[in-house]
């Protein structure tokens, strides 16, 4: 749920409001509502310790009624715990600055927000927001998947089923693999960026590292670029499972193999993870490297590949998040014929 809560100072001009939420770390911003002329709009995100996940929206505007100008501020949905603490605080702070009393869409007048518990750490909070974004980018493709050529469909089961084999659509299904890999690729090298930057003894391994680093990485890095756990995940490749094994091995003591080839429940079946990432990554490198494509491939077969059921596991327990989400990047039923 977004909450918003408006305070009515008691004596405040639109400069001295203004300057309040500059002094609380608040930049302007552009907003997609229509606000009063004379409005400014701001918005504050934090991103240390990966505390915010969407940030704190602001806005200055004048009750055109009481011709006073009022603070209203919100968060939305998928706020942070940090984020709705920080909208508590440029209430409260401006409240004693400026007097008034405020209102609180969801607990009424002068309620601030009772802040569910969170036991999250940096480390979980980073790899659920990379969790987030890997998600809502399959879940837009998972949208506008195109149905096959209902004509050439009617084939299937007939003298004329491999006509069905040329319907466009199946290349564009195989052609998603390399996307669904490239997601896994993503979060897992994420992943290990958010626990090397966050995990005391991997810093302590880090400062002990006597590997040379190339001209152009710390040019990078100077330039604010690259970071220094940019440069140590380019030592490993994270779409293969051995070499994702070795990174959380090496660094963080994690046995990746051991954990991925337990059983995990996904609707029905008990698979083994390993071999439905496996299959995964080899049917990839198949389309990319020898163009081997697989014109039996039906919309099912890419819809469950990139089934994302897996919740992300609460907790501080950053494998635990691993394991969940990577339960999620797996074959359902179909894998089978490329295994």
């Amino acid at each position: 749920m977004s909450i918003e809560i408006v305070l009515t100072p008691e004596n405040a001009s639109r400069a001295e409001l203004v300057a309040h939420l500059f002094e609380l770390g608040y930049q302007t911003c552009r907003h997609l509502w229509d606000w009063p002329a004379g409005s400014q709009n701001f918005h504050w995100f934090q991103e240390a310790e990966h505390l915010s996940f969407d940030g704190v929206e602001a806005t200055v505007y004048r009750d055109l009624d009481e011709s006073i100008w009022l603070l209203h501020t919100r968060t939305r949905s998928s706020a942070s715990n940090g984020d709705r603490q920080h909208q508590n605080r440029t209430i409260r702070s401006a409240r004693k600055k400026f007097g008034g009393s405020f209102y609180n869409d969801w607990s009424g007048r002068n309620r601030y927000i009772k802040l569910e518990l969170d036991s999250r750490d940096a480390v979980a909070r980073g790899i659920y927001l990379s969790y987030e974004m890997v998600s809502e980018k399959i879940s837009s493709l998972r949208i506008v998947l195109p149905e096959a050529d209902e004509r050439l469909e009617k084939m299937v089961g007939t003298p004329f089923e491999p006509l069905a084999d040329v319907d466009p659509t199946r290349v564009l299904y195989n052609a998603l693999f390399p996307f669904a890999v490239a997601a896994i690729e993503h979060f897992f090298s994420q992943s290990f960026k958010i626990m090397l930057r966050h995990d005391s003894d991997a810093q302590v391994k880090l400062r002990s590292q006597n590997k040379k680093i190339e001209i152009p990485d710390v040019y990078a890095i100077r330039d604010g670029e690259k970071t220094i756990e940019d440069v140590v995940a380019e030592w490993y490749s994270f779409q293969n499972i051995g070499s994702i094994h070795t990174a959380f091995k090496e660094w963080f003591g994690i046995d990746f193999q051991a954990l991925i080839r337990r059983r995990k429940k996904i609707g029905i079946k008990l698979p083994i993870l390993e071999r439905r990432l496996a299959a995964l990554i080899d049917f990839r490198h198949g389309v990319v490297h020898r163009f081997a494509l697989d014109h039996g491939l039906r919309k099912q077969d890419i819809v469950d590949t990139l089934n994302h059921r897996a919740r992300i596991c609460s907790g501080k327990s950053p494998m635990r998040a691993i394991v969940c989400v990577c339960r999620g990047f797996v074959f359902s039923g179909s894998v089978e014929r490329w295994s």
